[in-house]
């Protein structure tokens, strides 16, 4: 039980702004973590789905909105997930050898190209959520759970091209089958919840987590040779941005889906 609770508070104290109190971050402490970062994506999507109830009541424009929008999962996560990104990003502009790109990995400097990257993403971001209607919010809000719950499974399944810190997240025997089992609830409720609350919108959702997801794996084992904590943030990034994108063009297709 003590095992649980440490990993439950360091899941918080990693990933998230929540106020928790910090534990030494051992392999036995880190033992169930990936159950928890999951439940960093679940505070995102419910305060993201209280905004669109109460935004139209203080704000007259979309832009405004839409940047909240982006800005909610940011503050929360504080930005766990986008430094990983941008230095993912960096090694494969560098366009070196595979040692280079994982060196680049270990640099904490950020190149030019990560710059020129940050504020496009932020950009096209803001404009997707811009167009989004609101009955959608409560479909996408979900894919930052499974965004974060296939991170996990992506941790503990992928090989790893070196030791890393997400290595120690990775249990042993019988536990590793629990968190696993754990991780692909969380995806299929949030599935489930997305197609049956709106088909368009969700299944433009699963596309988009399943595209990131096969783009993620592409990139790690061909420039990579597997995965490190860096470029399985860079796959919570990427699935973020294309749930939304592909939930746009499924709504926007005008495709008709009422006889399913």
């Amino acid at each position: 039980m003590k095992q649980i609770w440490n990993s439950f508070r360091l899941a918080f104290a990693i990933y998230s702004v929540v106020p928790a109190r910090q534990v030494k971050r051992t392999r036995r402490n880190m033992k169930y973590i990936l159950c928890f970062v999951p439940w960093v994506g679940a505070i995102i999507a419910f305060l993201i789905c209280q905004w669109g109830v109460i935004h139209p009541y203080l704000l007259d424009r979309d832009i405004l909105r839409s940047v909240i929008c982006v800005m909610i999962p940011l503050m929360i996560s504080g930005a766990a997930h986008m430094d990983g990104f941008f230095r993912t990003v960096d090694a494969l502009s560098s366009h070196q050898p595979r040692k280079g790109k994982l060196d680049i990995l270990q640099d904490s400097h950020s190149g030019y190209f990560a710059i020129i990257t940050c504020v496009s993403y932020f950009l096209i971001v803001v404009g997707l959520w811009s167009e989004m209607p609101i009955d959608g919010w409560p479909v996408i809000s979900m894919g930052f759970i499974i965004s974060r719950s296939l991170y996990g499974l992506s941790i503990l399944w992928f090989s790893h091209s070196q030791e890393s810190k997400c290595s120690r997240c990775v249990p042993a025997g019988a536990a590793k089958y629990v968190v696993t089992g754990l991780l692909v609830l969380y995806t299929a409720a949030c599935a489930c919840y997305m197609v049956y609350t709106n088909l368009k919108v969700g299944l433009g959702c699963l596309a988009g987590a399943l595209i990131a997801f096969l783009y993620y794996s592409w990139v790690a084992f061909k420039h990579f040779g597997g995965i490190t904590e860096d470029i399985a943030s860079f796959f919570v990034q990427v699935c973020e941005i294309l749930i939304p994108l592909m939930a746009l063009v499924v709504y926007r297709g005008g495709m008709d889906l009422s006889h399913f």
